[in-house]
């Protein structure tokens, strides 16, 4: 899913136009929501990115060249705050995602968690791929690196997921066993 801000919205932001700006930041909250809670897994940490993204958008709107620019620079301000704040947040302590506390193993395979078990390179390029639909170009540069390692990522990223995920349904019967002799 990609940013829904029309390139007049954006323009007019741009520009300077108070009502752009606020329209631009109305449209494109939901993005930059959904993007940092792909990143991170809990919501109120993505609540916070996407707050952070929406005040450096309103502050910095008026540096950008064009308006055919915005989404890639978005992106870019999107996925570089949530990585600072996973970076903040692995200095203090360790969190147990809402994605990973809300998983119901019993009825589906646990794709946050097997998400959350891979390096954050790696992670980085399988949501702005598979749950932003980036083109590999797109996600390079974003991520500034080049096109060939954004594909060489995703290739590692889907073996290590389909690792993770085939080791689940062992993981879900045994769960199944254990409730069931508790009982």
């Amino acid at each position: 899913m990609a940013i829904t801000a029309a390139p007049e919205i954006v323009e007019a932001a741009r520009t300077g136009d108070p009502t752009g700006v606020e329209r631009l930041i109305e449209v494109i909250w939901p993005d930059a929501y959904r993007l940092a809670y792909a990143i991170l897994g809990e919501r109120q940490a993505a609540e916070d990115v996407a707050q952070e993204s929406c005040v450096t958008v309103y502050r910095a709107i008026s540096s950008l060249r064009t308006a055919s620019a915005f989404r890639v620079w978005f992106y870019r301000l999107v996925v570089r705050r949530a990585s600072e704040f996973k970076r903040r947040r692995a200095r203090s302590a360790p969190v147990v995602t809402e994605a990973a506390r809300d998983a119901d193993s019993s009825d589906k395979i646990d794709i946050w968690r097997a998400l959350a078990a891979l390096p954050r390179p790696l992670h980085d390029v399988v949501v702005l791929h598979y749950f932003e639909g980036l083109s590999s170009r797109e996600v390079a540069s974003i991520l500034h690196i080049p096109d060939g390692t954004v594909r060489f990522r995703l290739m590692t990223a889907r073996r290590r997921l389909r690792e993770l995920l085939t080791d689940a349904p062992e993981t879900l019967h045994a769960d199944r066993e254990v409730q069931t002799h508790a009982i």
